[in-house]
């Protein structure tokens, strides 16, 4: 993973300890954007039923990249799913969280620009809100990973930053008001055009790509986010 990516993230979530010394479940919510408890068990809550919309089904083996605290892996407990669970974060603070929350998931704490698993042993691989913090080259690298470890039939689902929705270029102005005055944003927020993604999936090999608009309520909650949905034949 670059090394802005983990000196950013590594830097905002020891600032959220700092600040709750006393509170770390809510200490590391903020870190991964939830302001409130309530609202980290909601949008985890709607991350489940984005993966249950897209076949998210029980025995079925999954992959949280960027699995932060375990907002996912914890709304899925929840959610009674039953199967094998593997996550991975560049943040040890982090991992420990889902390893305190979920007894019997694997989470662990990766580094690398690719998945710590084996080749065509996913049925599942889902991320949220990792490419809005990427290179367009390093997402490139990650969907070539990802296409090695789901097994035939298998599915991804992921979120992302892209231009015309009104919160998302609220973002953009933001930083560039940052940047203007002479300050450095506090991460990288990258967009990206569902045409890039679609370009980069069919290069590498996926087919079925689907997206969906981040206000579009009709078969799950609005996730905020832009959500691209692809499969390996």
């Amino acid at each position: 993973m670059s090394s802005h990516a983990i000196r950013d993230y590594r830097r905002l979530v020891r600032r959220k300890l700092k600040q709750w010394p006393g509170d770390r479940r809510l200490a590391v919510a903020q870190a991964i954007g939830a302001p409130t408890l309530e609202d980290f068990e909601d949008w985890g809550d709607r991350q489940v039923a984005v993966l249950r919309h897209h076949g998210l089904a029980n025995g079925m083996a999954i992959y949280d990249f960027g699995c932060g605290c375990g907002r996912t892996a914890q709304a899925l407990v929840r959610a009674g799913w039953v199967g094998t669970y593997k996550g991975a974060d560049i943040i040890p603070e982090l991992v420990a969280e889902i390893g305190r929350t979920c007894p019997g998931y694997e989470a662990i704490v990766h580094c690398e620009l690719n998945l710590a698993a084996l080749t065509q042993s996913q049925d599942f691989v889902f991320h949220w809100s990792v490419f809005t913090h990427l290179y367009p080259e390093e997402c490139y690298i990650l969907l070539m990973d990802i296409f090695r470890v789901l097994k035939p039939g298998g599915k991804l689902v992921f979120s992302f930053l892209e231009f015309g929705p009104p919160k998302h270029d609220a973002i953009f102005e933001r930083n560039v008001a940052i940047i203007r005055g002479g300050r450095r944003p506090p991460h990288l927020d990258q967009f990206l055009h569902r045409d890039w993604i679609r370009h980069f999936a069919e290069k590498i090999g996926f087919e079925q790509i689907e997206f969906t608009d981040g206000t579009d309520r009709r078969n799950h909650p609005p996730l905020g986010q832009s959500i691209a949905s692809m499969v390996k034949p």
